[in-house]
């Protein structure tokens, strides 16, 4: 039994920050127009003590005039409703975009009066630059974690052959662009750990693609050929004979490439897809979709023996999910390759429908994923129990979800943030007691409490791993 976590508590960043803040000289009472006459008043802005201010006024009539347009009325439920600035929302309009220019003009002459602009700067960037540390976890044979060196746009994946070697770059995504701009969104190894599909996105858009690289012998980067493109709010699932990943996307976007993540366009009828290395992405089977709900995503997950693919179908940011599942050894293999054969299923051009089995069919609950022995599956839930639960259920016989048997029941006043299954007969389970962290260690098998763990003092649980 194996774990790592990441701890956040009280640290010497408090600390800083009052010397910092100290060092700041106090400035003139604020003054500001006020709303109900055309001359201004003098208050005295509540700060930190120490804290920077600066007299910054705008009158009224700096603002730019935003044009109301008075033909834009909708009649909704009986009652008609003026929307006049409906024009502000097409972003590419000269409208919009003269309006947006105006915006910043009048934004860069108040910023230019700032006096304690650079002061702010450098308080944060004090505070802001120190060392940054993901939570360790292990792939394959070897062990990774995410560094940010202090003021790095993005966190560097590391690696390492042993927890006391020289740790490799495996993933430098600062590298991939000038002004730091790409990211690294997603990171998933393949079972073995020598493989991994990670997502890039640029300028904070939604749409990613997806790239492959091996793990090499010495730690470094091999990459692939492979590209997925049109890819957005993405799973990543890797089958276990390491020969393919599910993933999701959505059919090629009518915007320009050169205007995603700006356009307007409504994204609906997410695809659930599979890949096989190595292949076009043209070939990858349709293995899930659903015109008669074009609003439902798809997310996928497979099981920790290989077994089973779980989908994951949700509508809005509710928490709360159907939970679907595949048994991967009723897929045929591909001849050659030996990889899944999806074509069959494909939902586009398949010849015979998927045989997915619908175990939760509603909406009424959120089911996340925990632990499997075989067809015995263990879920996080908030079925009658708004501060979760951890249940287990027969895959052969599951009867009602009410009548599921509790491994953690819900706790009277305590929220059960995770549960984590560790090998052996293992489940650690993360609370929220009194706004802060719990930590404790149960039997899978029965739930029965092992023990708590101490934590450094009052704080928070950023991540576990196992």
């Amino acid at each position: 039994m194996v774990g790592a976590c990441s701890w956040a508590g009280t640290s010497a960043s408090e600390l800083m920050l009052q010397r910092l803040v100290a060092r700041l000289p106090r400035s003139a009472p604020r003054n500001y127009p006020c709303r109900n006459c055309k001359s201004s008043r003098s208050a005295m802005a509540p700060a930190a003590n120490g804290a920077p201010q600066s007299g910054l006024t705008v009158l009224p009539s700096e603002y730019p005039e935003v044009l109301r347009d008075p033909s834009v009325v909708e009649e909704l439920h009986g009652s008609k409703v003026a929307d006049p600035y409906r024009w502000l929302e097409d972003p590419d309009s000269p409208e919009t975009q003269a309006f947006v220019e105006a915006q910043n003009k009048l934004t860069a002459k108040v910023l230019e009066q700032c006096t304690t602009r650079d002061q702010f700067k450098s308080l944060f960037t004090a505070l802001y630059d120190y060392p940054k540390y993901g939570t360790p976890f292990k792939r394959g044979d070897r062990y990774y974690y995410y560094y940010n060196s202090g003021l790095q746009q993005q966190y560097v994946l590391y690696g390492q052959d042993s927890l006391q070697a020289e740790p490799v770059i495996l993933l430098d995504p600062n590298t991939l662009s000038g002004d730091g701009t790409v990211a690294l969104k997603d990171a998933v190894f393949s079972d073995n750990g020598q493989l991994v599909a990670y997502q890039l996105s640029s300028g904070g858009s939604d749409w990613s693609t997806i790239k492959v690289l091996s793990v090499g012998a010495d730690g470094a980067a091999v990459p692939h050929d492979d590209l997925l493109q049109h890819v957005k709010f993405s799973s990543i699932a890797w089958t276990h004979d390491h020969k393919g990943f599910f993933y999701n996307r959505f059919a090629e976007p009518k915007s320009s490439p050169d205007s995603l993540g700006t356009e307007t366009d409504t994204n609906q009828n997410q695809l659930l897809c599979y890949h096989v290395l190595g292949t076009p992405q043209s070939q990858d089977a349709t293995v899930l979709a659903d015109p008669g709900h074009p609003l439902w995503m798809f997310g996928a997950e497979v099981t920790d023996d290989g077994r089973y693919l779980l989908v994951y179908a949700s509508e809005g940011c509710q928490p709360q999910n159907r939970l679907f599942y595949l048994d991967l050894q009723q897929v045929p293999k591909a001849q050659g390759s030996g990889a899944l054969d999806f074509s069959s299923f494909d939902f586009f051009k398949g010849t015979q429908p998927l045989p997915l089995v619908k175990l939760i069919d509603n909406f009424d609950a959120s089911w996340d994923y925990v632990a499997n022995e075989g067809q015995q599956l263990t879920l996080k839930t908030n079925l009658d129990a708004p501060r979760y639960r951890v249940v287990s259920v027969d895959l052969s016989n599951p009867g009602a979800p009410s009548s599921w048997r509790d491994v953690i029941p819900q706790h009277p006043k305590d929220l059960l943030q995770s549960a984590v299954a560790l090998q052996g007969d293992a489940l650690v389970v993360r609370h929220l007691r009194d706004v802060k962290a719990a930590l404790t260690l149960h039997k899978l098998s029965s739930g029965e409490r092992v023990q708590e763990f101490e934590l450094p003092g009052i704080g928070s649980i950023g991540g576990f791993s196992g």
